[in-house]
C-alpha cells in the first residue's frame, strides 16, 4: 500500500503515518506540507491507495486544493481530512468528487475502518451526519477552478482579498503586463467578464478554516 499525506502540522503526520503503519503493515508513506508540493509530486506519475488531504494545507483555499487533484488527477482517490466538521461541508466535499471526509477528532479506529472503505472503493462520511441544505456550488465551477494554474490561482485569491493588480505583481515578483495576461486567462476559464463575478465564483468553495476564527 502506498499512501500520501498532505497536511502542514508535522505532528498530525507523524500521528497519520503512525496510524497507518500499525494498520497495513509495510506501507509506503509520503508527505507534503502545502498545495504546490503535493501538485508536483503527483505531476511525477506516482500513483497512490489514497491521499489523504487536509482541507486548509497551505495555498489552498476551501476546496480549491480537492479540484485542482481531481480535476488534474482525477484517478487518485482523496479522503480530505479536517478540523472543520460542519455538515454542510462534509457533504460538499463528497458532492466535489472527495472518497470520503475525515474529521481530525477521530479515533484510530474510526480512521482505520474510514481508509479500509475508501480503498475498497466505498465513500466514507462521519456517522449519522445530518442532511443539511446545501448551496449548490454550481454547474461546472469545480470543474472551471480546477483548470487554472498555480499561478492564476494564486493571482484569483489575491484578488479575492482585495488586490489590485499593481500590489499583485509587487507580491508576485512580475511585471504588471504579466498580471494582467493571467486575470485576462482567469476570466476567459471562469466564464466571467470582470473581477467582482471572479470573486463571487471563487467564494462558492471557500470554506473557513475553524483554527482561525475571531472568537
Amino acid at each position: 500500500m502506498q499512501f500520501i499525506i498532505a497536511d502542514d502540522h508535522p505532528l498530525f503526520r507523524t500521528a497519520m503515518t503512525h496510524t497507518l503503519q500499525q494498520r497495513f503493515a509495510g506501507a509506503q508513506i509520503l508527505e507534503v506540507g502545502s498545495l504546490p508540493e503535493l501538485l508536483n509530486l503527483l505531476k511525477t506519475g506516482i500513483e497512490a491507495d489514497l491521499l489523504l488531504l487536509d482541507l486548509h494545507i497551505p495555498d489552498a483555499h476551501g476546496f480549491t486544493g480537492l479540484v485542482q487533484v481531481s480535476e488534474h488527477f482525477p484517478e487518485m482517490p482523496v479522503m480530505i481530512v479536517s478540523g472543520n466538521d460542519n455538515p454542510s461541508v462534509i457533504h460538499k466535499a463528497v458532492a466535489l468528487g472527495a472518497s470520503g471526509f475525515l474529521p481530525k477528532s477521530a479515533s484510530n479506529e474510526d480512521i482505520a475502518v474510514a481508509i479500509d472503505a475508501v480503498i475498497q472503493g466505498q465513500v466514507w462520511i462521519p456517522d449519522n451526519l445530518p442532511a443539511p441544505a446545501i448551496e449548490p456550488v454550481g454547474e461546472n465551477t469545480a470543474e472551471r477552478i480546477g483548470s487554472l494554474t498555480p499561478q492564476q490561482l494564486r493571482v484569483l485569491t489575491m484578488i479575492g482579498e482585495g488586490l489590485y493588480n499593481k500590489q499583485i505583481a509587487s507580491e508576485l515578483l512580475v511585471t504588471d503586463a504579466t498580471v494582467r495576461a493571467h486575470v485576462t486567462e482567469i476570466f476567459r476559464k471562469l466564464g466571467v467578464t470582470n473581477r467582482t463575478q471572479a470573486v463571487i465564483f471563487f467564494n462558492r468553495l471557500k470554506v473557513e478554516d475553524p483554527h482561525h476564527q475571531t472568537i
